[in-house]
């Protein structure tokens, strides 16, 4: 069916919302912190979530049904945030203190729980049928690698280290441990075999049309937030080496992303400079 002249407007004025809405959530994480805007952001997530229950019609196609890059795409972004709050509450029950576990600037969100979440969702849930101890061993390596990778990027390209297993029993080059490939795989499992066709039916839970309005700014919002990010994070490296900036980009980032700035991000326990 379709779309009338007013539907049509009527999506690009709430495009036009999210996308001011995103930005005002940009500049206030930017200046009130991790823990002032969270709410911010759940409240404006809360209210989408309002308004597609609301405007939902009988008999309307499901968001992203099936296996599709949406679908991938959310699977992603809420295993980011299972992520951080899994270690935040972890860290929690271990010191006492709330710390921020996130691994980028803007949004609670974890990349390298994401990763793998994405990895998961693509390499192991497209055949659920599989036996479970194949299951359990691809995800096992899964696990192994996303975190060496993962580990690599921080340290050759970032300039930090967010872990070192050096200590740590049956590690692999200090990146990721036999032990810890084991939970992964137990991780794994209960993904492919809960969380997975849990987080499926959820996703499809948006109305299609609502989903296919909202996702679009959301995305940009995602990437926009990673993108920043790790450029800052690069900036940030580069400038503990005592490399001036040489270009307007990097002096940008030298005034609005300075190392105070970055600190609140990337210098505690989990986030560790190479050769501290």
């Amino acid at each position: 069916m379709k779309k009338t002249a007013r539907a049509k407007t009527k999506d690009v004025l709430i495009q036009a919302a999210l996308v001011a809405y995103f930005a005002a959530y940009f500049v206030a994480h930017h200046y009130f912190g991790v823990f002032g805007t969270r709410w911010v952001l759940y409240a404006g997530l809360a209210a989408l979530a309002i308004y597609a229950y609301k405007t939902k019609k009988k008999k309307e196609a499901k968001f992203a049904e099936g296996f599709c890059f949406y679908k991938l795409f959310l699977v992603y972004v809420i295993g980011c945030m299972i992520g951080t709050y899994y270690e935040e509450i972890l860290n929690f029950c271990e010191t006492g203190k709330w710390l921020s576990r996130q691994g980028i600037i803007y949004g609670p969100f974890n990349p390298v729980y994401g990763a793998g979440f994405l990895a998961f969702s693509a390499l192991l849930c497209k055949n659920l049928k599989r036996k479970w101890w194949l299951t359990y061993i691809y995800a096992c390596i899964i696990g192994g690698v996303t975190e060496t990778i993962s580990s690599l990027i921080g340290e050759y390209i970032f300039k930090a280290n967010a872990w070192d297993y050096s200590d740590k029993f049956l590690n692999i080059m200090g990146r990721t441990t036999i032990p810890y490939m084991l939970f992964w795989g137990a991780g794994g499992l209960i993904f492919v075999k809960l969380v997975y066709p849990a987080l499926s039916k959820f996703i499809e839970l948006l109305p299609k049309r609502i989903g296919n309005v909202i996702m679009p700014s959301f995305m940009i919002f995602v990437l926009v937030s990673h993108g920043v990010s790790y450029v800052a994070l690069y900036r940030y490296g580069t400038r503990s080496e005592g490399r001036a900036a040489s270009n307007g980009i990097e002096k940008f980032l030298d005034k609005h992303y300075d190392d105070s700035f970055m600190k609140q991000y990337y210098d505690n326990p989990a986030h560790k400079k190479i050769g501290e």
